[in-house]
């Protein structure tokens, strides 16, 4: 692949035309980040991984720590701002390099990265005070909030207590929401690095996948253990036999093509997959583990962990028909992975839901579940294209939710009636997708705060069907969303929206359904201008995602 720098300054000027409209910006102006340095965890001296910050990486492609860019804007005669783009790299300090990598010097960083110029941070004070002298400057900076990095001394100097003040407006109120507002649509080489963030990360998948295949089938030829692994044992061989099997074997296979993960895998296995974020990762899969005594055992090793408050079958009120909850079942179900890596900070965000047990086929009711999920995200998926609003889809979802449900006997009554009634809730507790991009939730302190042209079909249905909903406007040609519905069976959110007492439910279907946990299936996406791509290419046809868990393929 030829080398191609990250196109910073195509970026900066994304920027300056959200954040001045079309206004012509009279004077000097400028924009100014800083990077955040390399933290330590807690009150110690071990340091953390170091992330960029995504707007900072937005407008430099600059990886590492403590650097500093400066853009000025000034107007030109044909109406069309002029930019200047200035990277500030810190120098290669022994006391520093002694025990980290060294930064790139000027020379390596004229040569990688788009910039007008590259300077040294130690120039940065200079490079202010050269720009405050030629008249009245009107400066963008992130908000001065925990949340970015500090601003250095000396940008503090210039806007205020020592600086000539007078002459510096400072403005924290515009720039965040014009970066979000670039970053909302992907250019072609953003678009790049997140097809192979997603192809590697598809890949990760399938070897998860491939894996359970190889553990079924020894099994099903007598050779698997069968059996939670203790001590040297288990250090001697590799089966994926629980949940922290399924998150090593992604995790590995990401970084084995040089990809990192974009956030905490989720691996949650039986009743766990019906918490939507469950994280501990730490059980042996259902169908493995020994029978439990006196109740489930992870509730308390959970609780001891400091992880989750409880397995979701533990959330039981008063409300709760006795027996409606099988905290003992074994029965073989689901292991729900929600995993993606990133390449060169732009992230993947991929969730497949594969049978564990029975061979490595789903059970009937998995099954069931699974192909109606499937059958949501890809009718939202026909529906993707510029102009449509992103509830309209989220709505589609839940419609055909309430279709499935009722052919499976779950729910009974009129469509419609179900759907006002907003018991899908309970089953569907979340938004379609997201916007992803150099974060996971990519561009979200904007989009939370925006609705724009919502449609009537929105204002004409209950308000609960959009309370996680993370866009709530008409696509954009170059976005890139994630389209993850799922159906779920979390026993908080059943009492939360009534579902145990709900005329459109059949609770005796309901019960043989709970032990799924839940199913969500999730791609990403690139809106085109005339539908959508799938950037996504782990399997998720049940046919194969079946041979292949099964060792059959």
């Amino acid at each position: 692949m030829t080398f191609q720098k990250y196109p910073a300054r195509q970026h900066a000027r994304k920027v300056v035309e959200a954040l001045y409209k079309g206004e012509k910006a009279e004077g000097t102006h400028a924009i100014f980040l800083q990077a955040p340095p390399v933290e330590c965890r807690h009150d110690t001296d071990r340091e953390l991984a170091f992330h960029q910050e995504a707007n900072f990486t937005y407008l430099t492609g600059y990886p590492h720590a403590d650097a500093s860019v400066l853009i000025t804007v000034k107007s030109s005669s044909n109406g069309e701002p002029t930019l200047e783009h200035t990277l500030f790299v810190p120098p290669a300090l022994p006391e520093v390099t002694m025990w980290s990598v060294r930064p790139p010097t000027l020379d390596e960083a004229k040569a990688a990265f788009d910039s007008d110029h590259v300077r040294s941070t130690v120039d940065l004070g200079q490079a202010l005070a050269d720009l405050s002298a030629g008249g009245p400057v009107h400066l963008h900076t992130l908000p001065l909030t925990k949340e970015y990095p500090a601003l250095p001394q000396s940008v503090l100097d210039l806007v205020g207590g020592n600086g000539p003040k007078s002459t510096t407006q400072h403005d924290t109120a515009r720039l965040l929401e014009a970066l979000h507002i670039a970053r909302l649509t992907k250019t072609d080489f953003e678009i790049e690095l997140m097809r192979e963030a997603n192809w590697i990360s598809s890949g990760a998948h399938e070897v998860v996948m491939r894996e359970l295949g190889k553990s079924a089938k020894k099994r099903k030829e007598g050779q698997g253990k069968g059996k939670e692994r203790t001590g040297k044992e288990g250090l001697n061989e590799w089966e994926v036999e629980g949940e922290a099997d399924a998150e090593a074997v992604f995790v590995a296979a990401c970084r084995r093509q040089g990809s990192t993960p974009a956030y905490l895998p989720i691996c949650a296995s039986g009743s766990r997959a019906s918490t939507l974020h469950y994280v501990c990762n730490d059980q042996i899969f259902p169908h493995l583990a020994e029978p439990r005594q006196n109740g489930d055992r992870s509730f308390h090793r959970h609780l001891q962990r400091g992880c989750c408050s409880s397995d979701n079958h533990q959330a039981y009120t008063a409300s709760t028909p006795i027996g409606a909850y099988h905290a003992d079942s074994f029965e073989p179900q689901v292991l729900l992975i929600d995993a993606g890596g990133e390449w060169q900070n732009y992230a993947s965000d991929i969730t497949r839901t594969v049978p564990v047990g029975n061979g490595g086929s789903f059970t009937k009711e998995a099954g069931e579940i699974y192909e109606l999920v499937l059958r949501m995200q890809k009718e939202c998926e026909t529906m993707l294209r510029p102009g449509v609003h992103w509830d309209t889809i989220h709505l589609h979802s839940h419609r055909v939710l309430i279709d499935g449900l009722i052919k499976l006997g779950i729910v009974k009554g009129d469509p419609e009636a179900i759907l006002q009634s907003g018991i899908t809730c309970a089953f569907y507790p979340h938004g379609l997708g997201h916007s992803l991009g150099l974060d996971v939730h990519d561009s979200r302190q904007y989009l939370r705060s925006t609705q724009t042209n919502l449609p009537t079909s929105s204002k004409e249905t209950p308000a609960k069907l959009y309370t996680y909903l993370r866009i709530r406007q008409p696509l954009l040609e170059g976005m890139v969303l994630t389209v993850e519905p799922g159906c779920y069976f979390p026993p908080q959110l059943m009492d939360e929206h009534g579902v145990w007492t709900s005329e459109y439910v059949d609770h005796e279907v309901l019960k043989r359904y709970i032990p799924v946990g839940g199913v969500r299936i999730e791609d990403a996406v690139l809106v085109k201008k005339d539908g959508m791509k799938n950037l996504t290419t782990a399997p998720r046809e049940r046919k194969e995602v079946e041979a292949i868990c099964s060792g059959e393929a």
